[in-house]
C-alpha cells in the first residue's frame, strides 16, 4: 500500500470518527437538558419529602409530649386515695411532674366524693395559678398545697356530673376567674360497678399561657424557629393564627400541614362521647420550604451546567480515546512480556537438561574413569536437576498461583533447619563460584507457623535471586531474629541492586529489570510474595545500586498463630 492509500484511507476513517463524536456530544447535551429537568423535579420531591417529614416529627412530638402527664402520672398505679392524707406523700411525684412538664399549672385530688371540701390542689410554686390566695409563708419547695381552693365548688360540681356516670376520666373546659382551663381527671371507684367513688387525680392547663408560651418552647426544642436548613416551623391556632412563627418572606417552597386536637390527655379517652363543654379545637403544625431553600438553589443555572457537561463529555471522550490507546500499549507490552517469559523459561529449561545430559553422556561413555571425577559429576547433575526443579516448582506455583493455599500444610518449622536446607542446596554453586557466606540465625528461635515446601520454595528463590544477581562481590548473608511472637528474616547480598523505580514492580510477574541481564522467569519475587502473604507476613525489599539488596520477611511463629 502506497503513502497515499495509505494517508486516503486514514482520512477516511478520521471522517467517521469525527461524525460519531460530534454526534455523541450531541446526544450528551441532550440528555443533559433532560437530566438537569429531572434534577429539578427530584430536588422539589426532597424538598417536599423533608417538610413533611419534619412537620411528622413535629407533630408526633406535641402529641407525645401532650399526652405524657396522663401517661406519666394520671394512669400508673405510683399514686392512690392514701397518697392524699397530710403530710401529702404525693408532692415529690407531683414535683417532678411540674419540673419535666410546663402546661400543668395545678395538680388536683380527692378522697370520696368530688366536692368543695374535699378537693385539695397542688400549685406551681413558680407560676401559681391567678385564682390562689397570696402565701402566707416563703417556701422554697416547688409545690404549694392549698385545701380551701375559691374554684373547689366548681370543679367539684363538674366532676360529680361524671362519676354519677361511671367514666374512667373527666375531661372538659371550665372558665375559672375569667380564665380558660381545660382540666383532665383519672376517676377511681371503690367496685367494679363504678358505683361507690374512691377519689381521683387530676391536673389544669392555663389555655391562654398554653397559646403564648408552650408551643414556642416544644417547637424550639425540636425543631428550631426560623430557616434553619431551609425550612420554617409553624404553630397555626383553630382560628388559623401563628401562635409560633411567622409567614417567611421571599418566594414561597413547598407547605405541609399536619392537623392535631388542643387537648392534653389521649384523644382516645374522648373519641367515642365527647362533652359538650369540651370545644373541638384543631390546630395545625406548618412547615413550609423558604426560597433560600439551598437545596433548591442549587438547580438554577442548568443552562450553563448543560453547556460545562457538554465540554466535560468532549474532555471525557478525548480521555477514554488516550485510554484506549494506553490500553493498547499496555496489552502489546503483556504480550511481549510473555513472550519474553517463554523463551526465557525456555532457555533456563534446556540449560539444566544439556548439562545434565553432557554430565550422563561423560560417565556413560567411560571417559571419566577416578572416583573424585565421577563425584564431581554426579555433583554437578544434582546441583543442575536442583536447578531445574526449582524452576519447575516456580512454574507449577505460577499455574496454581490464585489457590495455593488449599496446598498447605502448616507446622512448626524450625527456621535453622530450613536455612540450612536451602545453603546446602545451593552449596556446589556457592562453592564454585567462591561465596562468603555469613548466617545468624539463634537456634533458639521460635519454630515457624508455616508448610514446609512453600517455605522451601520461598528461601529457594530468595537465595537463587541473591546469587544470581550478586555481580562480582560474592557474598550472601542470612540473619533471623524473633520478636512479639514474629520471626525476621534477612537475606543480603552486594550484588548490581534495583533501581528505586522498580522496588514496587519486582514483585509482580514476569517483571525483569533492566539490570537483571540475562536468566531469570521473572516469577521468583512473585511467587515469594505470594507465599508470605498467605502465611500471614510481610515482604519488604531494601536496594542501593551497585550496593546490594536485602530482602526482609516478617513471618508468624508457632505459638501465636491461629
Amino acid at each position: 500500500m502506497t503513502r497515499l492509500e495509505r494517508a486516503t484511507r486514514g482520512r477516511s476513517f478520521a471522517v467517521p470518527m469525527a461524525l460519531g463524536i460530534c454526534i455523541s456530544v450531541a446526544l450528551l447535551s441532550w440528555f443533559g437538558f433532560r437530566a438537569i429537568g429531572e434534577w429539578q423535579r427530584s430536588t422539589r420531591l426532597l424538598v417536599e419529602q423533608r417538610t413533611q417529614d419534619t412537620a411528622d416529627l413535629l407533630a408526633t412530638a406535641l402529641a407525645r409530649d401532650m399526652r405524657a402527664v396522663q401517661d406519666s402520672v394520671l394512669l400508673p398505679a405510683r399514686w392512690n386515695d392514701a397518697m392524699l392524707d397530710a403530710p401529702f406523700d404525693i408532692t415529690p411525684m407531683l414535683a417532678s411532674a411540674f419540673a419535666r412538664y410546663p402546661y400543668p399549672e395545678s395538680f388536683f385530688g380527692w378522697r370520696g366524693a368530688p366536692t368543695a371540701a374535699s378537693l385539695i390542689f397542688f400549685n406551681r410554686a413558680d407560676r401559681p395559678p391567678p385564682w390562689r390566695s397570696p402565701a402566707r409563708e416563703p417556701n422554697r419547695f416547688p409545690v404549694r398545697v392549698s385545701a380551701d381552693s375559691p374554684v373547689a365548688g366548681a370543679i367539684g360540681a363538674r366532676l360529680l356530673r361524671d362519676v354519677a356516670k361511671g367514666a374512667d376520666f373527666s375531661v372538659f373546659e371550665i372558665g375559672l376567674q375569667h380564665v380558660t382551663y381545660q382540666v383532665v381527671t383519672r376517676l377511681l371507684y371503690a367496685d367494679p360497678f363504678h358505683e361507690r367513688p374512691l377519689g381521683g387525680l387530676g391536673f389544669t392547663v392555663n389555655l391562654p399561657w398554653v397559646h403564648e408560651h408552650y408551643f414556642e418552647e416544644l417547637t424550639r426544642q425540636v425543631g428550631g424557629i426560623g430557616t434553619r436548613d431551609g425550612l420554617t416551623l409553624s404553630i397555626l391556632d383553630d382560628a388559623g393564627g401563628r401562635a409560633v412563627g411567622s409567614s417567611p418572606a421571599g418566594s414561597r417552597g413547598p407547605i405541609t400541614r399536619r392537623p392535631f386536637p388542643l387537648l392534653f390527655v389521649d384523644p382516645h379517652v374522648v373519641m367515642l362521647a365527647r362533652p359538650p363543654d369540651l370545644p373541638p379545637h384543631v390546630w395545625a403544625v406548618e412547615v413550609q420550604g423558604i426560597g433560600g431553600d439551598p437545596t433548591l438553589s442549587a438547580t438554577s443555572g442548568y443552562a450553563a451546567r448543560t453547556l460545562l457537561v457538554a465540554a466535560v463529555s468532549a474532555a471525557v471522550l478525548a480521555l477514554g480515546l488516550a485510554l484506549t490507546s494506553r490500553a493498547a500499549r499496555a496489552s502489546a507490552r503483556l504480550a511481549e512480556m510473555r513472550s519474553e517469559f517463554v523463551s526465557t523459561v525456555t532457555h533456563e529449561l534446556k540449560t539444566p537438561l544439556a548439562t545434565i545430559r553432557a554430565a550422563g553422556d561423560s560417565v556413560a561413555s567411560g571417559r571419566v574413569s577416578s572416583p573424585a571425577t565421577q563425584r564431581e559429576y554426579a555433583r554437578l547433575v544434582v546441583q543442575e536437576s536442583k536447578r531445574l526443579a526449582r524452576l519447575v516448582d516456580n512454574l507449577l506455583a505460577y499455574a496454581r498461583v490464585t489457590d495455593v493455599t488449599e496446598a498447605y500444610r502448616f507446622e512448626p518449622l524450625p527456621l535453622c533447619e530450613l536455612v540450612d536446607e536451602t545453603l546446602h542446596g545451593f552449596a556446589a554453586q556457592l562453592d564454585a563460584k567462591g561465596f562468603e557466606v555469613e548466617v545468624s540465625v539463634p537456634p533458639d528461635l521460635p519454630p515457624l507457623n508455616a508448610d514446609r515446601t512453600a517455605m522451601q520454595m520461598l528461601l529457594d528463590n530468595i537465595v537463587d535471586n541473591a546469587v544470581r544477581y550478586s555481580g562480582d562481590a560474592r557474598w550472601l548473608a542470612v540473619r533471623a531474629s524473633g520478636r512479639n511472637g514474629r520471626v525476621f528474616v534477612a537475606v543480603s547480598d552486594r550484588g548490581v541492586g534495583i533501581p528505586a523505580h522498580e522496588l514496587e514492580h519486582v514483585v509482580r510477574r514476569f517483571f525483569r529489570g533492566r539490570r537483571a541481564g540475562s536468566g531469570g522467569s521473572g516469577l521468583g519475587l512473585a511467587i515469594a510474595s505470594r507465599i508470605i502473604s498467605a502465611h500471614g507476613g510481610r515482604l519488604e525489599i531494601e536496594s542501593v545500586v551497585g550496593e546490594g539488596t536485602t530482602v526482609r520477611l516478617t513471618l508468624p511463629a508457632a505459638r501465636t498463630a491461629a
